[in-house]
């Protein structure tokens, strides 16, 4: 009688797996391909999963080289990594609310694509958490403006050096 629990139990174990979408796999796609974290997506893979990944490229990067039906307006930029939604959103929140917070200032508008950038978006949203919970809009000074013909401060400023922290390394050139 013992025997025929086990095998009963077996089946019934196999059986929630198939009955539930269950995978020792882990999570597959339509093509049968496995699924990963978004960190580990190329640019192609990571467009094709925009329901839960983001792109973070440089300034005109075009996606045409995963489907050449895409026209870009301008080109030359990379596509740098791709990220999970949740972490773009906490950047872009956190931005929202330092620039609703330092709306007066004077070079608020020019941080709008600090979340977008080059940088590392979730160490940007600690940043930006930092300046609106304990530092100054004054941080955000002229050296965050892309058009402005003004001298570099000399004075220190914590956001600056924070945001400094998140730039990803420079490629190596070969």
């Amino acid at each position: 009688m013992t025997a025929n629990w086990k095998r009963i139990g077996l089946l019934l174990l196999a059986g929630g797996l198939v009955g539930c979408g269950g995978s020792i796999k882990g999570n597959s796609g339509p093509d049968g391909s496995t699924t990963g974290a978004c960190s580990s997506l190329g640019a192609c893979e990571c467009m094709a999963a925009s329901d839960r990944c983001a792109a973070r490229t440089e300034a005109c990067w075009c996606p045409s080289e995963c489907d050449p039906q895409i026209v870009c307006i301008c080109g030359g930029g990379r596509f740098l990594a791709c990220e999970d939604k949740s972490v773009s959103a906490s950047c872009t929140t956190a931005l929202a609310a330092v620039q609703a917070k330092c709306t007066g200032q004077s070079f608020v508008q020019d941080i709008g694509d600090l979340c977008s950038s080059a940088a590392d978006p979730a160490c940007v949203a600690g940043c930006l958490a930092t300046l609106n919970s304990t530092g100054s809009c004054s941080q955000i000074d002229c050296r965050f403006c892309r058009l402005c013909d003004c001298a570099a401060s000399v004075a220190p400023n914590p956001f600056a050096a924070c945001l400094q922290t998140c730039a990803p390394p420079l490629p190596e050139q070969h």
